[in-house]
């Protein structure tokens, strides 16, 4: 039985940084990943398969070859068992490897809604993240002419939107009035749903699925809670993830209420040298403190830098207040983004902010070629001015943008400083100075700050 330092469960982006940090910061350490799958897939570049990258899954690939080139191992099985006590690891094929460290990085699953009848017909998809399966569905696509998407989240709007720009007849079905409304304001997602209508896609909101009707074990159409029928050669189901903890659980490693393993600031979990990290793992709300939904790859490998520095005792402390969500997509042109609070999530914490936005051209004067209206929202304490949140669309420009929105939340920045923000501008990759979204948003939220304590 060969012995490890540590050995990690899984192959996606959260065990693949945890593997590339402790090698890096601990060059003598022995660790061994185990993955399922040979080769992997980026997870937010999966919708993208099917149109974008010309239906070909080999070129959203994603693998261990940084953590190998540092010198950690990796084999292709599947961990069957986990002896907490012994601290050993059994694979498939009969192999027991020894370990002083554990990292589950065991990811995520497909939520399957098995209340609804014929969700196990045959055509009936995931957008799971195995390279595998996916595969094998660009190899289906062909054969397809009416696909209909459940679920109106980043994933089944961006799949919905791909397969449709591949000439399928594509319906997308959504429970709630917008889409994407577990991640931006009502007035983004209302955006967003809009752009997303004025592209082919049929989009239905406030609709919920009764059925999927079969003949033959195959998909024939999707019967709808209002009546309507939808013929389908295929269904991908698209309704959110679960953390992939069965083995976790089987282990005897104490999972939350949302069935993630239960771990603290600093990923470890309640059994002494085991931890978990990614979507596998708990994270707390930036908000509430308590445990959350978010399961993200910029969010793992966060966490996974954080783990892997301090596996071997706390080097780095962690200094983040909570996981605070950062979502970014494009649709039919549109670049979106938010993180921290909005309208929405501040009611449901019982939090009172106060937000103003501002618009401007991505580049000055705008006239120049290539430019696209940048709007910026942010949301602050109407106490003490700190940034809680923000969204940002427009251009491309957004995604970086959402990160300096992000920065100044985790640094607890208020609108006052931002107000000096200095920027560096050039016009053909920025807003004017004079317009800055982010700095002129914060004046407004300023002056509504002052008129509220303004003596009557």
């Amino acid at each position: 039985m060969k012995q490890y330092d540590v050995i990690i469960i899984g192959g996606g982006p959260a065990a693949i940084v945890t593997g590339i940090t402790i090698k890096k910061y601990f060059k003598e350490k022995s660790v061994l990943m185990i993955k399922e799958e040979g080769e992997g897939l980026v997870p937010c570049g999966i919708p993208y398969i099917f149109h974008l990258l010309g239906n070909d899954a080999d070129k959203n690939k994603m693998g261990p070859k940084p953590f190998v080139d540092l010198g950690g191992e990796v084999i292709v099985n599947t961990a069957v068992k986990v002896d907490k006590d012994k601290k050993t690891v059994d694979v498939k094929t009969g192999e027991q490897f020894s370990f002083d460290k554990l990292v589950f990085a065991t990811g995520s699953l497909p939520v399957v809604p098995r209340s609804i009848p014929g969700y196990d017909l045959n055509n009936v998809y995931y957008i799971k993240k195995s390279f595998n399966y996916i595969k094998e569905l660009t190899a289906k696509v062909s054969g397809f002419k009416n696909i209909v998407v459940v679920g109106g989240g980043f994933i089944g709007a961006e799949v919905a939107e791909q397969f449709a720009l591949a000439s399928f007849n594509v319906t997308l079905i959504e429970s709630e009035p917008v889409c994407f409304s577990k991640a931006f304001s009502p007035e983004l997602s209302q955006i967003a749903t809009d752009f997303l209508a004025k592209t082919k896609v049929k989009v239905l909101t406030s609709s919920m699925v009764k059925e999927i009707v079969g003949e033959n074990n195959k998909v024939k159409q999707v019967w709808l809670a209002d009546g309507s029928k939808i013929d389908a050669d295929a269904v991908i189901l698209s309704i959110g993830y679960r953390a992939n903890t069965e083995l976790a659980k089987e282990s005897g490693i104490e999972l939350n209420r949302f069935g993630d393993i239960h771990v603290d600031h600093y990923g470890r979990t309640t059994i002494k040298d085991i931890s978990a990290v990614g979507d596998c793992a708990q994270t707390f709300g930036f908000l509430t403190g308590r445990s959350d939904m978010i399961k993200l790859a910029s969010t793992a490998t966060a966490e996974a830098r954080v783990l892997g520095h301090n596996i071997f005792g706390i080097r780095i402390k962690k200094c983040t207040a909570g996981t605070l969500g950062v979502f970014s997509t494009e649709i039919n042109g549109l670049a979106m983004a938010a993180a921290g609070a909005n309208e929405r999530s501040a009611c449901d914490a019982s939090l009172e902010i106060i937000s103003a936005k501002f618009s401007s051209p991505d580049r000055h004067p705008g006239s120049l070629p290539g430019v696209s209206d940048l709007t910026v929202k942010l949301y602050a304490s109407p106490v003490d001015g700190s940034i809680l949140g923000g969204e940002a669309w427009g251009g491309k420009s957004v995604g970086e943008i959402i990160n300096i929105i992000s920065l100044a939340i985790q640094k607890s920045i208020s609108v006052f400083e931002l107000v000096s923000f200095q920027v560096g501008t050039h016009p053909l990759l920025t807003s004017s100075p004079v317009v800055n979204p982010i700095i002129r948003a914060s004046e407004e939220i300023v002056y509504k700050m002052l008129e509220r304590i303004k003596p009557e």
